[in-house]
Formats: C-alpha cells, structure tokens, sequence
C-alpha cells in the first residue's frame, strides 16, 4: 500500500525563540519558590499593617503568605507549616505559622497585579474549567454525586501574554457575561481590540464594546446574518468586504488568540486544575490565585534576566 503525503495545513511554523534565553528564565522561575526577600522589610510592613488597627495586632505580614501562595498548590496548610517550622531553624527572621493560620491568611490574601496603563493593549478573552476539589470520575458517575466546576476566565495581552485580569465563577455562567466583567475591571486601560471565539458573538458584548471604543475581533458562524445596522451585523459586512473569513483573519491578526490557550495550558501543568479548599468562595479565591501566581513567576524571572 503506498501512503500518500498530507497537504501541510497552513503555513509553516518559524520558531523565532532564542532558546538559550529561554532556558535560562525558566530556571530563574524556580528561584521564584525560595526568594526570601520579603524578610528584609517584615517587621516595617508588620508595623504598617497594624498601624490603627484595632483588635489583635498582626503577627505575620501578608508579604509571608504571598510568598507561601503558590507553594500551596503543592502542599496543603500542614505540610506548610512543616516546610516554615524547618525554614525558621535555618532562617531566624522567617517565624513560624500554625496551619490554621496559614489556611485563613491564604483564605483573606488578595494578590496584585501590576499592570502598565500607559501602554496599548491588543487582548484575547477565554475560560477554561477548574474542578472543586479532587471529587473522583468513579464516585460522581457512581453515587450521580454532581459537584460542578469552577469556571476561570481571563483576559491577556495575545501577543505579549501578559494576563491583564482574572475572573471566576460557576460553570452556568455564560462566557460573555465574564468578558463584561472583564471590561468593567479594566476600564482604566487603554483597549485597542479584543479576541474571542464564537462563545461571544453576542450582540450585547459588540454594544458594549463599541461603548468603550474597543474594536471587537470575533469570530463570526458561517451563516451569521448582515441584516442590521448594529455593530454585530456591521462586523459580519466588514468581513465579506474583505473577501471573508481567512482576509478578516489576517487582518486582525486573529490566530494569536491560540496564545490564550497555552497559557492555561501552563497554569494547569504547573499549578493543577483541582481546588483544595472547601467552601466555594475559597475555591474561587484559589483557582484566581494559581493564574495570578503563574503570571508573577513569569515576571519576576524576566525582571532577573541580565538586559
């Protein structure tokens, strides 16, 4: 039997990546796990942080449970303070937490991202599913056990990869009503287009985003109608003007949406796609913490890199 060779789909792929570079930041990013500079302003952010607080002053700073964040996707609160008691015989300044208080710390721990306002976002919008604690396939198909999952949308830059927001939710939830509440949390960026697959074509997302003058690059059904002077029509219309789907494609650099998904790609075999925490709200403020956490260890090895 002779084997025909397949037709290459699409154009082929030129790896533009300076490997040596790379290699290097991803070895940088394991430092991320065992950087204790926080340690040099504990007792300053300690006083700040108690500075008019009535109650109980503060024992640790928030810095301490930031850095034990992304290790918790690893080690559960006892093991982490396992991990602290041992670290503290080495590390005098690094005192020790009991796990009750690491889980409620952990619990409370609102993580930043630092994001530049001045520049020129081209961004990307997708979700991907999270699951409530390691449930077990044989016992919800067994016991009809229905337990959900958690849905995590968020928003990058598609051609720089910097994550720009996070938000989560039940499975129900539609993915345009996340792609709206991404546009509420960063309203005060500066937005040029947004790309999201055929989950969005909604016309009250095109609405929206013609408020907020954001250029909406969707992808649009095969029989999507042009009847109709809203944005939602006008972009079908602006497609066939361009000779359809792979000029519009183009045009908008559209592809560079896939970025999106290597990035959960990433969390998911760095961090795990299961929540150990057990009420819902904390499972959310974890499945928000692993994407958070990834995005900080990219930064802080590309912050490393010699320029």
């Amino acid at each position: 039997m002779v084997k025909t060779k397949r037709k290459r789909w699409g154009k082929k792929f030129k790896d533009n990546r300076d490997w040596k570079i790379y290699h290097e930041e991803l070895i940088i990013r394991g430092e991320f796990f065992v950087d204790f500079d926080f340690l040099e302003d504990w007792d300053n952010e300690l006083m700040e942080m108690n500075k008019n607080k009535i109650g109980h002053p503060f024992e640790y700073p928030d810095s301490l449970f930031t850095w034990a964040s992304p290790m918790y996707s690893f080690l559960d609160s006892r093991k982490l303070e396992g991990v602290l008691r041992k670290l503290s015989y080495y590390i005098p300044e690094l005192r020790s937490c009991d796990h009750s208080t690491i889980i409620k710390r952990l619990n409370r721990l609102d993580l930043k991202l630092e994001i530049d306002k001045t520049k020129t976002y081209r961004t990307a919008v997708d979700s991907t599913g999270n699951k409530f604690t390691n449930r077990g396939e044989y016992i919800r198909h067994k016991w009809k056990v229905k337990r959900g999952w958690i849905k995590v949308s968020i928003l990058i830059d598609r051609f720089t990869k910097e994550l720009l927001d996070v938000v989560v939710s039940v499975e129900s939830t539609e993915d345009y009503e996340l792609a709206k509440k991404h546009l509420e949390n960063v309203q005060d960026l500066n937005i040029a287009d947004s790309a999201m697959d055929g989950a969005y074509y909604v016309q009250e997302l095109y609405e929206l985003l013609k408020k907020k003058r954001i250029k909406p690059v969707i992808k649009m059904p095969k029989n999507a109608s042009n009847n109709g002077l809203d944005p939602m029509h006008s972009a079908v219309r602006e497609m066939e003007k361009l000779g359809g789907y792979e000029p519009w494609r183009d045009k908008y650099q559209y592809g560079h949406r896939w970025n999106i998904e290597g990035y959960y790609s990433s969390v998911k075999r760095l961090f795990g796609e299961t929540a150990k925490r057990h009420k819902k709200e904390n499972c959310f403020k974890e499945a928000t913490s692993k994407i958070i956490n990834y995005e900080l260890m990219k930064k802080y090895a590309h912050s490393k890199m010699p320029t």
